[in-house]
């Protein structure tokens, strides 16, 4: 039960505000303000009739959503593209986090994208320094009060196969006519029962202690024994992630950080511990994505200590091959050690639990693009070319 100083009143009912370990309710967090639940309000986590019952509903077509800076202004450009080519019909949503006027003016002409100007002045002060990445997790919460399907993407993502969704939407249509409690049951006999073999482990890793030095590679083709296993059981979160990175969790972990998302590093395991990368991640508006994910999510993007505890800095230079897969703070990932810390927390430690396992529809790269008239279909409203590439060339 909580303590009474961990309640927050609000509209006549009561609400804690203080993180409780899933594994072990004695372990908490640092309470968030209470004035913050105006904002759990604001998205509707609040309100339960608005959560997608996948055991009765299918998942919706999804939205993608981005947010930009001008200086990944061209960077998002291929992500465009690769959605204009693999999302046919579709639109997205770009929110502008301080884009100059003609990279807005270009952005309007595009017929597909939806432009959206991110509203900092809603938000804690700090939340407008970007770098914070406090925006993050704000922006896909206010886009899943329209759309109960939503996809995060970095301007550096970009898909290389359509109908990729359907395969991803099966992993969770699987829940229709199960009882609520089916995930966590699952993914618990599924630790008790499985073994490291090529039928149950994508990564075949042959070396045991090998693992730190593994590399992912994408692959053009779904591995269907793997694919059936997961739809059969059925026991993955409704928020998934796609791309993995080179690093564990905990390395990214800052202990000041940890006092208000709190995680069990003893259950952080060598072989399910690798960090999943947080451009690209499927967020589907269910009662265990709510209540789990993003109220916590929003509640530290909201508080400046828990999201940005320290500065940003890049993380090249720290990570090294021999503490990759450290169990201390090498390189806080802001927005990123906040979702994986949450997920890993909700889904048994297990990054199996949460990641789709097909590396087949999409990949990151830094590759910046200035053929702009190429994605505007309205040639009556172009500018010259050359002068799009004398305006971008330098962001």
């Amino acid at each position: 039960m909580p303590d009474d100083n961990d309640i927050c009143k609000y509209k006549g009912n009561t609400y804690n505000l203080r993180y409780t370990l899933p594994t072990n309710d004695s372990v908490k967090g640092a309470t968030f303000p209470c004035d913050l639940i105006a904002y759990l309000d604001d998205f509707g986590f609040l309100d339960s009739t608005t959560f997608l019952n996948l055991s009765i509903d299918k998942v919706p077509n999804v939205k993608v959503v981005t947010a930009i800076t001008q200086d990944h202004f061209n960077e998002a450009g291929y992500l465009f593209k690769s959605f204009k080519q693999y999302f046919s019909n579709e639109e997205m949503i770009v929110y502008d986090l301080g884009l100059r006027r003609k990279a807005i003016d270009i952005l309007n002409k595009i017929s597909f994208i939806e432009y959206r100007k991110f509203n900092f002045s809603y938000y804690p002060p700090f939340v407008s320094t970007v770098k914070t990445y406090a925006f993050k997790w704000l922006v896909v919460a206010e886009v899943l009060k329209e759309y109960k399907s939503v996809i995060w993407a970095d301007a550096s993502l970009r898909f290389t196969r359509s109908n990729f969704m359907d395969d991803i939407n099966e992993l969770l249509n699987c829940y229709n006519g199960k009882d609520d409690g089916h995930k966590v049951s699952e993914q618990k006999q599924l630790m008790e029962d499985r073994t490291v073999d090529g039928s149950m482990d994508h990564r075949n890793v042959v070396c045991r202690r090998c693992f730190n030095y593994y590399k992912y590679v994408r692959t053009n083709n779904i591995n269907p024994i793997l694919y059936n296993f997961n739809v059969n059981h059925c026991y993955k979160s409704q928020v998934l992630m796609h791309i993995p990175m080179s690093h564990n969790i905990l390395s990214t972990t800052h202990p000041i950080f940890s006092k208000f998302i709190p995680t069990d590093r003893n259950r952080h395991r060598h072989e399910s511990q690798r960090q999943y990368g947080t451009g690209f991640v499927l967020f589907v508006r269910t009662k265990d994505t709510v209540e789990n994910i993003m109220k916590w999510a929003v509640l530290c993007s909201l508080t400046e200590e828990c999201i940005a505890p320290i500065p940003w800095f890049p993380c090249s230079g720290h990570f090294k091959k021999s503490n990759l897969f450290a169990k201390r703070h090498i390189c806080y990932r802001f927005d990123q050690t906040l979702l994986t810390t949450l997920l890993h927390n909700n889904n048994n430690y297990d990054n199996r639990n949460y990641a789709t396992e097909i590396y087949n529809y999409a990949e990151f790269n830094s590759k910046r693009f200035y053929k702009w008239e190429s994605l505007i279909k309205d040639d009556e409203k172009l500018v010259k070319g050359d002068d799009l590439k004398f305006i971008y060339r330098y962001d």
